[in-house]
C-alpha cells in the first residue's frame, strides 16, 4: 500500500493509546505519559517512546509546551486532529497561557499523579476522566449529576467499587458548595464521594461546607493519597471520625458508616 508523502500511519497498539492518554488527561508531562503507558503495557523502551512522541509532535497531532510549570519538564496536549485520531473527547487546551489556564494545567497534572498512584497499586479497574463524564452526561441518558474530576472503579475483596473523585486545590464560594451539595444528594449512579485536598485547613473547610449534605462525603489529603492510595485516612463531612478509604469502599461497609442504603445504586 502506498501513502501520500508527509502522511502518517498510526499504530493502533502504540500511537492511538498514546494519543488517547493525552486526550483523556488534557495536559500530561513527558514522564507521566511514559509511566502511564508503561503501566498499561503500551510502552517499554524509553528511546522508542521518545521517538514516537517526537513523530506525533512533528505531524501536529501532539502539542508540545515547555516552561509552563516552572521547570524543564515538557507538557503535552492534543491538537484537534490528534483528538480525532485518538477517538477520545477533546479538551480545547490551545492558548491556555493565562492564570486560569495555568491553574487548569496544575490541576490536570496533579490528577495524573492520583491516576498513576492507583495504577501502581494494582487496584485500579477503570478511570473515567472529566472529559468522558461530560460526554456521557451531555449526550446520553446514563450520565451523572455532576461533572466530577473522575469516576473511579477499584477492586476490593474481589468486588468492583466505584467512587466519584474531586480534587480541590483552591476554595470555592459558599454558594457553589450549596449547588455541589444539591447535586451530590441527587446522584443515583454513585454511592461514594471522595474529596482530596492539599492540607488539613482545607480538609476542615470542605468538611464544614458539606456538613449538611445528606450523603456521606469523605475527605483526605492529596499527598497522603499518593503514598497510601486506598489505605488513605479520610474524614467524613460532619463527623470528626477517621476511617480508611478502603474501609469506606469495602462492600457492605457503607451502611455501617453512614446508616444509609440506596437501593438500585451502583457500587
Amino acid at each position: 500500500m502506498r501513502y501520500w508523502k508527509g502522511s502518517i500511519v498510526l499504530s493502533p497498539t502504540r500511537d492511538q493509546p498514546l494519543l488517547r492518554e493525552v486526550a483523556r488527561s488534557a495536559f500530561i508531562t513527558h514522564n507521566q505519559l511514559f509511566e502511564s503507558l508503561k503501566l498499561d503495557y503500551c510502552a517499554s523502551s524509553r528511546k522508542a517512546f521518545n521517538n514516537r512522541v517526537l513523530r506525533l509532535v512533528n505531524h501536529g497531532l501532539l502539542l508540545r509546551r515547555e516552561g509552563l510549570i516552572g521547570s524543564r519538564e515538557v507538557v503535552y496536549s492534543v491538537s484537534s486532529s490528534g483528538a480525532s485520531a485518538s477517538g477520545g473527547s477533546l479538551v480545547d487546551s490551545s492558548g491556555k497561557a493565562g492564570s486560569s489556564g495555568l491553574l487548569m494545567l496544575r490541576h490536570c497534572l496533579d490528577l495524573n499523579e492520583v491516576h498513576l498512584a492507583l495504577k501502581r497499586s494494582g487496584s485500579l479497574v477503570y478511570w473515567m476522566p472529566e472529559t468522558e463524564i461530560r460526554s456521557r452526561s451531555d449526550l446520553t441518558p446514563y450520565g451523572y449529576w455532576k461533572y466530577y474530576d473522575a469516576v473511579v472503579v477499584v477492586r476490593l475483596a474481589g468486588q468492583d467499587c466505584r467512587f466519584a473523585l474531586e480534587y480541590e486545590r483552591t476554595p470555592k464560594a459558599t454558594r457553589q458548595y450549596v449547588a455541589i451539595r444539591e447535586r451530590i444528594e441527587q446522584e443515583t449512579a454513585i454511592r461514594h464521594f471522595l474529596y482530596l485536598v492539599p492540607n488539613h485547613d482545607f480538609m476542615w473547610f470542605i468538611a464544614e461546607k458539606l456538613s449538611q449534605c445528606r450523603r456521606a462525603v469523605y475527605i483526605g489529603l492529596f499527598q497522603d493519597f499518593l503514598e497510601q492510595t486506598l489505605a488513605l485516612p479520610v474524614r467524613r463531612s460532619g463527623s470528626p471520625a477517621t476511617l480508611t478509604l478502603a474501609s469506606v469502599l469495602a462492600p457492605g461497609k457503607e451502611a455501617q458508616h453512614s446508616g444509609e442504603l440506596f437501593s438500585g445504586v451502583a457500587v
